[in-house]
C-alpha cells in the first residue's frame, strides 16, 4: 500500500512539475499574458529563433529570422541589438486583447541609420542583397556592426507600446507593429527602414 501511494506521489509531482515547466498556453488571461511578454523578452535577447516564431507575429523580425535560420551572423546580430532589452508589463486589456509594455534598450538609431547609409553608399541593393548570402561579407559587416552597437549607450528613458495579442492553437502571440518593432530595436529598425526606403 505504501508503495502503490509513493508512486501516485511521484506522478502528481512528475505531472505538476511538467505543467509548470510548458511555459504559457492560449488562454487568455493576465498570467499567461505576463508570461508571453517574459518569454518573449528571453527569446529576443538570445535571439531564440524558434521560439520567436513560436511567440511574436513582425513583419521585420520574419525577415531577420528567415536570414537567421541560415547564417549565424545573424544570430549574434539579433543578440547584439536586443542583448539589453528590458521589457515589463505595464497594463493589460482582457476585452480588446491588448498588452501595455514598458520597453527599455540602447540607443541604437544612429549607429544602425550610419551603417545603414554606409552600406547604400557602397551597393546597390540588388548586390546586397546578393551578398546576404556570402559568409565572408557577413562575418566582416555584421560583426563591425556588433562592435558598434556594443560601445552605444542606453536610452535614457523607457517607452511604452501597445501589442495585440492573438490567440494560436497551443499559445499566445505578441504582434508588433512598426512602433513596437523600432521601441524594442532601440530606433535600429526604423533607422534602416528610412535608410532604404529614401530615394
Amino acid at each position: 500500500m505504501k508503495k502503490t501511494n509513493s508512486l501516485l506521489l511521484c506522478a502528481v509531482v512528475m505531472l505538476l512539475s511538467f505543467t509548470a515547466c510548458s511555459g504559457p498556453n492560449a488562454d487568455m488571461t493576465e498570467e499567461n499574458i505576463t508570461e508571453t511578454v517574459q518569454v518573449v523578452e528571453t527569446a529576443l535577447k538570445e535571439f531564440d529563433i524558434k521560439s520567436l516564431n513560436k511567440y511574436v507575429d513582425s513583419g521585420t523580425l520574419s525577415v531577420i529570422l528567415n536570414y537567421a535560420q541560415k547564417h549565424e551572423q545573424f544570430v549574434e546580430l539579433g543578440k547584439a541589438i536586443f542583448g539589453n532589452l528590458e521589457m515589463e508589463v505595464a497594463s493589460i486589456d482582457l476585452d480588446n486583447k491588448t498588452v501595455t509594455v514598458s520597453v527599455s534598450n540602447k540607443d541604437l538609431a544612429k549607429t544602425a541609420g550610419d551603417f545603414a547609409s554606409k552600406l547604400k553608399s557602397e551597393y546597390s541593393t540588388f548586390q546586397l542583397l546578393s551578398k546576404l548570402n556570402s559568409d565572408l561579407f557577413l562575418d566582416n559587416k555584421l560583426t563591425e556592426l556588433c562592435k558598434q552597437i556594443d560601445e552605444a549607450q542606453l536610452l535614457p528613458e523607457a517607452v511604452e507600446i501597445t501589442l495585440e495579442i492573438q490567440q494560436d492553437s497551443k499559445n499566445l502571440v505578441l504582434s508588433f507593429n512598426d512602433n513596437a518593432e523600432d521601441a524594442v530595436s532601440g530606433g535600429a529598425l526604423s533607422s534602416i527602414k528610412s535608410i532604404y526606403s529614401a530615394q
